[in-house]
């Protein structure tokens, strides 16, 4: 019982997203299996059986079945699954340059038909019920929002934060800086939603924020790529992309192509009222432009 194929330009379906696929259709032996297993993911795969078992409060048979279900012949392939998913978040530009596009007069047409299609990944490795989570708390008014990236996906952060401003109030994009980040946590409760981009190579700093937001019980809604970043671990939405280019450095395409649907499905979520803010912003715009 494995995943679909993803489309040219995404990654092989990880360990988490077998499981998700699988999930519905588990008895509840399997399920508690798997729901151990993605509440510690990866690390708590990368154990003996018996201690997942043992987390699961099933038997050690029950989680060889869950890893023949998901298409391994037992839990060691399951694991050596696991161990090639963490040597692939470590990897950084320098090992990925013997395989990156070489120069010539084919490189613009061939990068740009290759992120053409990392771009179309995101409707294969976003779950759409994540995403209904997702656009259901950026939606809600009553909720204010939260936004925070790392080193290069904070940029992101900020597109998300000037395009959401436009139909909804209440969004605010936290500063770079640690401590002046961290410090807003104290603000958090549970009417708050916090959106953070977490990709490879992960950041300490983003799954702290990550962590003390759920700790004042906000909710947490984390863009990462399909390795899955240990943010992942207190979602209550995981929106995964991709990230491989034809560049030795990791691509931007798909969490961009991520950040423009997430504003138009919660402009459409939010109705008229999202309307109305546009048109305000339109006579504040124009007025600007005609000083």
């Amino acid at each position: 019982m494995t995943a679909a194929p993803l489309p040219a330009g995404a990654r092989p379906p990880t360990v988490a997203d077998q499981v998700r696929h699988a999930l519905r259709a588990l008895p509840p032996a399997e399920r508690r299996v798997a729901r151990a297993l993605l509440a510690v993911y990866p690390a708590a795969g990368l154990g003996t059986v018996a201690s997942l078992a043992e987390e699961a409060a099933t038997s050690t048979a029950t989680v060889v079945r869950l890893a023949q279900k998901l298409g391994y012949a037992g839990f060691p392939e399951l694991q050596a699954a696991l161990r090639q998913e963490l040597a692939g978040r470590s990897a950084g530009p320098l090992e990925r340059l013997d395989t990156a596009v070489g120069p010539g007069p084919g490189l613009l047409p061939s990068v740009a038909a290759q992120l053409g299609r990392v771009a179309a990944s995101i409707a294969a490795t976003v779950p759409q019920a994540e995403m209904d989570v997702a656009v259901e708390l950026l939606a809600d008014s009553n909720r204010r929002v939260v936004l925070s990236g790392g080193r290069v996906s904070h940029s992101l952060a900020e597109i998300l934060g000037l395009h959401l401003e436009r139909v909804r109030g209440g969004v605010t994009v936290l500063p770079r800086d640690r401590v002046r980040r961290l410090a807003t946590t104290f603000d958090l409760g549970p009417r708050d939603v916090v959106l953070v981009l977490d990709l490879r190579r992960y950041e300490a700093a983003t799954v702290e924020l990550a962590t003390r937001a759920r700790e004042r019980r906000a909710r947490l809604v984390v863009v990462t790529d399909t390795l899955l970043s240990p943010a992942t671990r207190h979602a209550a939405a995981v929106l995964p992309v991709a990230v491989d280019s034809p560049s030795p450095l990791d691509t931007l395409v798909a969490a961009l192509a991520l950040v423009e649907v997430l504003v138009l499905s919660t402009m459409h979520a939010i109705g008229p009222p999202a309307r109305a803010r546009l048109e305000r912003w339109e006579d504040l715009i124009s007025g600007e432009t005609r000083t």
